[in-house]
């Protein structure tokens, strides 16, 4: 590497920098897809009787949910590549918090709306 005129450091700060740009459009682009995805569910379930619209509505959030819960783990994920570049006590700490929080909301989303989703199945 020394040919090239980089450290093994600034080789891997690199490479882990294209890599979480990479992740972050990864990201960007499963939202996207989900959202555009939730909103054509969300236009074809209007024609329904209202039973139906709120089963198919239901269903289409959840597949949002995870959707953007997947997007969540490519994020955390990122963070994770980041703290590698700079492993200080405060960015570890913040990092461990983030990820908590982040887990915790997503089992909280993701427990509310498996719920509310197989609630809904029941009543059929």
């Amino acid at each position: 590497m020394e040919g090239l005129g980089l450290s093994a450091a600034q080789l891997l700060s690199w490479f882990i920098n294209y890599l979480t740009f990479g992740i972050d459009i990864i990201a960007g682009i499963i939202i996207g897809v989900a959202i555009v995805i939730a909103l054509i569910l969300f236009l074809k379930n209007l024609r329904r009787t209202t039973k139906d619209r709120t089963l198919g509505l239901e269903t289409a959030r959840l597949g949002l949910a995870r959707s953007l819960l997947l997007a969540l783990d490519f994020e955390v994920g990122k963070d994770i590549l980041i703290t590698i570049l700079v492993p200080s006590i405060t960015e570890i700490a913040m990092l461990a918090v983030i990820v908590t929080i982040r887990i915790v909301l997503s089992w909280l989303v993701t427990l509310k709306r498996m719920d509310r989703h197989t609630e809904d199945l029941k009543k059929q």
